[in-house]
């Protein structure tokens, strides 16, 4: 069901963002990152790529998603999850993100799953939303 993403995952993972994301990352961006170490890791249900989660050895995370067909069902959680154990695995010790001011259900999960909210970067969106900034681990 999760395991980490390969090239081949990209143009899924690019359907994702589109579906996902108003301001979303192209093929390019997504295989660059690929290729510059960023671990990426997909729910993988068979016929369908349901969601993906990725981050840089830095500890930077890029995104989490899920498509909206399949929010709801503790893909979220799973993907924060996986992403939590490889940056253990890969020996980051503190793992950052950045969430939509607005978009609670993530801040929930998040917060659920041990990150803490360090600070704020306001009008960091194309839109102006702030962004918060999150942290887990050496916190």
């Amino acid at each position: 069901m999760i395991r980490l993403a390969t090239k081949e995952d990209i143009k899924s993972i690019k359907t994702i963002e589109n579906r996902c994301f108003s301001d979303f990352w192209t093929e390019k961006m997504l295989l660059e990152s690929l290729d510059n170490g960023c671990i990426m890791v997909v729910i993988d249900l068979g016929e369908k790529i349901a969601g993906y989660a990725g981050i840089y050895p830095s500890g930077d995370i890029t995104n989490i998603a899920v498509l909206p067909e399949y929010r709801g069902l503790g893909y979220g959680k799973i993907l924060v999850a996986e992403i939590i154990k490889q940056a253990q695995f890969n020996n980051i010790e503190r793992i950052f993100l950045e969430v939509r001011s607005s978009n609670n259900i993530a801040i929930k999960l998040y917060e659920k799953c041990g990150f803490k909210l360090i600070s704020c970067r306001k009008r960091y969106y194309k839109d102006g939303e702030d962004a918060l900034i999150y942290a887990f681990g050496g916190v």
